[in-house]
Formats: structure tokens, sequence, C-alpha cells
């Protein structure tokens, strides 16, 4: 305990700066995924804006990264499919994107943004953002493809939407705090800290609209969960030990 307090002890970027980056290059499932994000990232209050994968490449200017990332709070990678995402993302926007979040930006990360979060996406030898400690794996204790689960979250049980997301294994003692978990005990959300930076990841999709639920014909007991989302959100961007 006295480690995470201390590793809390770094100060994260300002909430003056109010911008959201959206990735919305291949990877991010077109279907809605990159829209559900850009939409709870304006219901919590942030100026968000999509992003590609080419948006720095090798011709691409200090300048031009400064730009980018000028008054931006948090970088949110959506679900859809993770390794295609780190596998298109130019080398000089994911450089970027870690100077932003060591130097205090936020990172948050729903489904595949999870799995991209870790040194490895998931089981893959490809490599994500290195960001969140451990390792994402597959949750395989469904029945099919997309599932409304009750998952303890902060104590308290919420009924998510999940499709394909990862469980977070090997969070090593005092770098990582686990926020939710599966219904037979793995780890589902965690958040922890990069350089200066707040990361907060999870396997479920808490930014999903109603349509989403509508289209599976899924009931979810006690409705949509965009809070934890912006919750997710507002957490990355703040500072101090809340």
């Amino acid at each position: 305990m006295l480690l995470w307090i201390g590793i809390l002890g770094f100060s994260a970027q300002s909430m003056a700066a109010k911008r959201a980056l959206v990735y919305q290059g291949p990877g991010a499932c077109e279907d809605g995924c990159y829209d559900a994000a850009f939409q709870v990232a304006a219901q919590a209050g942030f100026d968000p804006v999509f992003v590609r994968e080419n948006q720095l490449d090798a011709n691409s200017s200090d300048a031009d990264r400064q730009a980018l990332f000028k008054d931006a709070a948090v970088w949110i990678q959506p679900g859809g499919k993770s390794r295609t995402a780190m596998n298109v993302i130019t080398s000089k926007l994911k450089l970027a994107i870690d100077s932003f979040v060591t130097a205090g930006g936020g990172y948050v990360g729903f489904c595949a943004g999870a799995f991209s979060s870790t040194r490895y996406v998931g089981t893959s030898r490809d490599l994500g953002f290195g960001f969140m400690p451990g390792k994402t794996i597959l949750y395989r204790n469904v029945n099919h493809g997309a599932e409304i689960i009750p998952v303890t979250w902060d104590g308290k049980i919420r009924h998510v939407y999940w499709e394909g997301g990862p469980h977070l294994s090997r969070l090593p003692e005092g770098r990582a705090q686990i926020v939710a978990r599966y219904p037979n005990g793995q780890v589902a959300t965690a958040k922890s800290i990069h350089g200066k930076g707040r990361i907060f990841v999870t396997g479920l999709h808490p930014e999903a609209p109603q349509d989403w639920r509508e289209y599976y014909q899924m009931q979810d007991p006690d409705g949509l969960d965009q809070d934890l989302a912006v919750e997710m959100l507002n957490w990355v961007s703040s500072s101090g030990l809340n």
C-alpha cells in the first residue's frame, strides 16, 4: 500500500488541458468503437479529436507533434483489433504518444485498448505501448462473442458490456491498482502510473451505448455504464491520491 501511494505521488497533467485524442485508424472497429469513445469523452467534459494512424510520419516535424498534443489531457485507444492498430500506427506517432504519457498525459484503453497497453499485445509477440505492467490475456469465461457480464467494480456489482476483451495478469504488487474483477476473479480493470502519466484500462466496454445492447438483443439489469468510462477519463487527467 505504501508503495502504491508513493507511485500516485506523481502529478498528472492539469485539468486545464481538455482535449481528448481518440484513435480512429485501422484496428479501431468502424461499427461504433471510436464513436463511443468520442461521445463518452465529450460527456466527461473533454474536447474530443479523432487521430489517424499516420497523423505523424517520417516527414512530420517537432512542431507537428506539438500541435497534435497541444492542450491534450488523454489519449483514448478504443475497441477493435489491437494487433492491427499497433502494427499500423507509425513509429513517430507511437513515440509521441509515449512521450505524452510519460510527461504526465493520460491513457485510457477500452477492450482492444487494454490489449495494446501492455508490453506485448495479448499473448502475441506484437509490441504494445508498454504503459501497463503485467500481461493481457483474452477473457474466455463466456458463451459467445458479446455478453453483459456482472463484474465487481470498486466493490459494487455492475453489469457491463463485454466483447472479446482481456483480463490483466501478472500485475506487479505496488505498481497497479485493481479496480474490477470478472466473475471468476480475474482482473477486468486496473489503473497504474507510467512516468508522470496515468493509465486506466479495462477489458470491458463501459463506454458502450444502448444500441450495442439492442443489436444483440441483450438485457442489461442496471443500464448504461458510461459513468464508469467517465470515471476512467477523469482519473487519468487529474492529480493527487484520489
